[in-house]
């Protein structure tokens, strides 16, 4: 069966911290690379200077293209990596979160004793060998329940017509652990 999911942001808090983390090392390596190129456009501009070359109109055309370059392509670039990585990181998340919180909730229903179907992930969801454990678990206390009747209904049988009391008890039980199959 295969499940879809509309919410990207299941636990904005957990999510949104590695989002932002990878999208603070885009600002850092961003930073470090457009420092590297305005290191090297100034010493360029130095050596230019020293050579007498910056009356020329070609060198001058070429200093303008290198500081139109960093002040709007590079902040361009910037931006657009910070969005990339941050959706990046909200869509790696999701794929850790998601299968968590089906878990939670299974793991919810198995307290309330509702829980009957086993945990469904997507297939390219992450944790799908928890969610193999947790289905394993899940059979594992349906056959022990399925055991637990078959020994109260015999237990049943025995003390029917004996204690009316007891038959009563172990009645409400057995139609107890039966809901929770």
């Amino acid at each position: 069966m295969k499940t879809f999911r509309t919410h990207y942001l299941i636990d904005k808090d957990f999510q949104l911290k590695y989002a932002f983390l990878l999208a603070s090392v885009a600002v850092v390596v961003a930073l470090l690379i457009g420092g590297l190129l305005f290191y090297s456009l100034r010493e360029s501009y130095h050596v230019l200077l020293t050579s007498g070359l910056t009356d020329r109109p070609e060198v001058l055309a070429l200093i303008s293209y290198w500081k139109k370059f960093l002040n709007y392509h590079l902040l361009a670039i910037l931006g657009f990596l910070i969005i990339f990585l941050t959706l990046l990181g909200i869509l790696l998340t999701h794929k850790m979160v998601g299968p968590l919180f089906v878990l939670k909730r299974k793991l919810q229903e198995i307290t309330e004793g509702t829980c009957h179907t086993p945990m469904n992930l997507r297939a390219r969801d992450e944790f799908q060998d928890v969610k193999d454990k947790f289905n394993q678990m899940l059979l594992s206390l349906q056959s022990r329940t399925q055991e637990d009747l078959r020994l109260l209904e015999d237990i049943l049988s025995k003390i029917k017509d004996k204690d009316p009391a007891a038959t009563q008890i172990l009645k409400n039980l057995i139609s107890k652990k039966q809901k929770t199959l």
